[in-house]
C-alpha cells in the first residue's frame, strides 16, 4: 500500500465571462477585458476564496485573467506570479471567428478533427501549446515541493482555522490541512494542465466553466516517489 507522505491542493479557476466567450468566439492570445458583468458571476467563488492564505498564487498574463484574480483574491493581486506560459492556445488567423464563418474551411475541418495534428494559420502547434504547460507543471511542482518543506504536522495559521471550521469525518481541529495553491488562467490551458497533473485523464475529460473553478489534490507516495493528482471535485 501506498504511503502518503506529502498532499497540496491546486485551485484552478478559469477566468470570467469575456464578450467573444458569449459570442462563441475563438479567444486565444487576444487580450481583451471580462464583460462588465463578471464582477457579479464572479461574486460567489470570491466569497469562498475570502480569507485563504495560499501558499502560490499564479495567473495567466493576460487582462481577462488579471481581473479574475484582482476580483476573487484582491489581496494576492499585486504578489502573483504572471504566467505568459498559462496563456489559452493562440489560434492565430482564426481569433475572433466563430465555428458558423470557419465551418467550411478544409483546414479547419481537418484542426476540428486532429487538433494535434493540424495548426491554426499563424497560430500555435499542438506541440508548442502542451510543451509550455508542461514546462509551467515543471516549475509548479517544485513550488510544491517548497510548500510542504515545512517541518511534518505544523500548520500556518490560516490552515489552522479552516481544519477547526471543518466537519467531524477526520477534519476536527488536530488533523492537518493540505496547503493551497491559486492558478487563474483559460480553459484549454486549465484542461492540459490537469491532463498532466491526473493520470488517465483526457483533455475533453474537464469541463469548467468562465469563473469556475476545479480542485486537484496532488499527493506524493513514497511506493511512485512523485506527484499524482485527483479531482476533488468541478464547480
Amino acid at each position: 500500500m501506498d504511503v502518503l507522505v506529502k498532499q497540496v491542493d491546486l485551485l484552478l479557476v478559469r477566468h470570467g465571462t469575456t464578450r467573444w466567450n458569449r459570442e462563441k468566439r475563438y479567444l486565444g492570445h487576444t487580450d481583451i477585458p471580462l464583460d462588465p458583468g463578471s464582477r457579479v458571476e464572479l461574486a460567489p467563488l470570491a466569497r469562498e476564496l475570502t480569507g485563504k492564505a495560499f501558499h502560490g498564487v499564479y495567473c495567466s498574463d493576460l487582462a481577462r485573467c488579471r481581473e479574475t484574480l484582482a476580483i476573487i483574491s484582491p489581496a494576492h493581486a499585486d504578489t502573483a506570479m504572471y504566467d505568459p506560459r498559462l496563456r489559452e492556445m493562440d489560434f492565430g488567423a482564426w481569433e475572433g471567428h466563430t465555428y458558423e464563418q470557419l465551418q467550411h474551411e478544409f483546414l479547419y475541418r481537418q484542426w476540428i478533427d486532429s487538433p494535434q495534428q493540424v495548426t491554426p494559420p499563424g497560430g500555435e502547434s499542438w506541440a508548442d501549446f502542451s510543451g509550455r504547460i508542461d514546462g509551467f507543471v515543471g516549475s509548479l511542482l517544485k513550488d510544491v515541493e517548497g510548500a510542504c518543506s515545512r517541518p511534518e504536522g505544523t500548520q500556518t495559521e490560516s490552515e489552522a482555522a479552516h481544519s477547526r471550521s471543518q466537519g467531524p469525518e477526520g477534519t476536527g481541529p488536530d488533523s492537518q490541512v493540505p496547503p493551497e495553491m491559486l492558478i487563474v488562467a483559460h480553459g484549454g490551458a486549465l484542461r492540459q494542465l490537469a491532463v498532466r497533473l491526473v493520470p488517465g485523464l483526457s483533455f475533453w475529460d474537464v469541463h469548467i466553466q468562465p469563473g469556475s473553478l476545479l480542485r486537484i489534490r496532488l499527493s506524493f507516495t513514497e511506493e511512485t516517489g512523485g506527484w499524482d493528482g485527483m479531482l476533488v471535485n468541478e464547480a
